[in-house]
């Protein structure tokens, strides 16, 4: 048999065997900071065995400011008499590491301090997760901070509990309204696209997230903004969600632009055609009328209205020549009269003019010709005529156009041609005049596109031009001019292959 175990050789024991046991570091100190035992998983942290590290101290195993640190740990549990934890970052043999360690005072049994006895747990991958999950924060808090898109998080009734300020800007509400729950989704979804929400939100449901989509929003003044939007629930959810949204404002009017100028491209090749095919025709009836009003036979009152016809037929020749000039196309620049350019332009309103009591004043000084791209100065100069006349249209009024030599305003030297084109309609609002050469911004709802001074802009700056304007709206002084500026040198010789 073997001799009872005393309570104190059990108690030994069972202290050695955790002693040994537990994966962190666990050592005692003396009071001259030298060790008196280590276990043997903080030995194979030091590359050594529990005895080649008794006795030792700090110095002898760390760098030198390592040990100075860890020598000041050691004095101040010493002094205070209390546990003290520390998060260190500590180099070892093989490898540096980060630590928990908790140091407490080593009292005799009548409580007097004899050193130090601690213990260090390695939180080495605790916080290389702290430093990834601080990573990931940081690219969400940019993204979200971002104008890239819209970042919300909704839930699936039409809450809104976050959002960015790009999802503010997109739907027109503010912070404020946020905060207020003024902000849902479900309201500002128009009802043709609910059915589509639903069915995005069960495939989200089903596989996590949802394949972006596009739809509108009603904006919080009412109007309709077209987004592409998409989703995915959060971990652990089934009614909640992080969303994005990006606004398709501008693709969508780049996509109409495309749209309207092939409609307007496929009516100019329409009517250009038209006049081709009516061209021979009239000049048969044009020549059969001279012929009928030189016979003999015919009375005064039947040749009078002859000569009238053939007056009439050479107008609608003049029309038919001009239009087929208008939409004549090149694809390079060449030199031209400016002055002709414009020439070509008033025939086509020609009938406006009259059935809308509008005079024409023209003043063209002598300039040098231009190397540019005739066709699109034609539109161009016939887009401000063709405002001029609609904002003439009710009262009548006088359209004046200008043509001189001048240097570009701002007080350079450089050299150019001025065009003026001025009338004396009912002048553009304040409101509308800060966007007057963008996109699908009109004055005439019914019947504008909003295309024209945006495509005239273009057409300058081609030409490496400017254009301004300036307008009143009031009761006596009222009226739109604008000015073009094409500099003589705007398009390089290189460009200018036609003749």
């Amino acid at each position: 048999m073997h001799p009872p175990l005393s309570s104190s050789s059990v108690h030994d024991d069972l202290l050695n065997a955790l002693f040994r046991a537990t994966t962190d570091f666990v050592f005692m100190k003396d009071m001259d900071g030298c060790y008196v035992t280590v276990n043997a998983a903080g030995a194979r942290l030091l590359g050594m065995s529990p005895e080649e590290i008794a006795g030792k101290d700090d110095y002898a195993l760390f760098p030198h400011e390592i040990a100075d640190h860890l020598v000041e740990q050691d004095r101040q549990v010493m002094e205070l008499g209390v546990p003290i934890s520390y998060e260190e970052q500590i180099p070892f043999a093989k490898t540096v590491l980060h630590l928990h360690t908790v140091k407490s005072p080593w009292r005799d049994a009548s409580g007097a301090i004899m050193g130090i006895v601690g213990v260090a747990r390695d939180i080495s991958a605790r916080i290389c997760m702290e430093q990834e999950l601080q990573k990931t924060k940081s690219r969400f808090s940019k993204l979200f901070a971002s104008d890239l898109m819209g970042i919300h998080l909704p839930d699936r009734f039409g809450a809104i509990v976050e959002a960015n300020d790009e999802f503010l800007r997109i739907t027109g509400y503010t912070r404020a309204d946020l905060e207020a729950g003024l902000v849902r989704w479900d309201i500002m979804t128009p009802p043709e696209y609910r059915q589509v929400d639903e069915a995005h939100i069960a495939e989200a449901a089903e596989r996590g997230s949802c394949t972006p989509y596009e739809k509108e929003y009603v904006r919080k003044d009412g109007t309709r903004v077209p987004i592409m939007c998409g989703y995915a629930l959060l971990e652990d959810s089934q009614d909640n969600y992080i969303a994005f949204i990006q606004d398709l404002s501008a693709l969508k009017q780049s996509e109409q632009a495309v749209l309207q100028a092939e409609k307007l491209n496929t009516a100019g090749r329409f009517a250009a055609s038209m006049a081709h095919e009516i061209n021979n025709p009239l000049a048969a009836v044009i020549n059969l009328a001279y012929l009928a009003s030189h016979d003999e036979k015919l009375d005064a009152s039947t040749r009078t209205l002859l000569r009238e016809a053939d007056h009439e037929l050479a107008r609608v020749a003049r029309v038919v020549t001009q239009t087929l000039r208008f939409h004549k196309q090149s694809t390079f620049a060449g030199m031209a009269d400016v002055k002709e350019i414009l020439e070509s332009v008033f025939p086509l309103f020609a009938s406006q003019l009259r059935a809308r009591h509008i005079t024409l004043h023209r003043a063209y000084r002598e300039v040098p010709k231009l190397l540019c791209y005739q066709h699109e100065l034609r539109h161009a100069f016939a887009n401000l005529a063709g405002n001029a006349l609609d904002a003439m249209q009710t009262k009548g009024g006088a359209l004046r156009v200008r043509l001189r030599q001048g240097h570009r305003w701002g007080g350079d030297n450089v050299g150019g041609i001025v065009v003026t084109i001025a009338d004396t309609g009912t002048g553009i609002a304040p409101v509308m005049r800060d966007r007057m050469f963008e996109p699908f911004v009109t004055t005439k709802e019914q019947i504008g596109t909003g295309l024209g001074l945006w495509a005239t802009k273009n057409i300058v700056g081609k030409h490496h031009g400017h254009i301004r304007f300036r307008t009143a709206i009031g009761a006596k002084r009222h009226g739109t001019v604008f000015r073009i500026f094409l500099p003589l040198n705007g398009i390089p010789r290189a460009e200018g292959q036609d003749s």
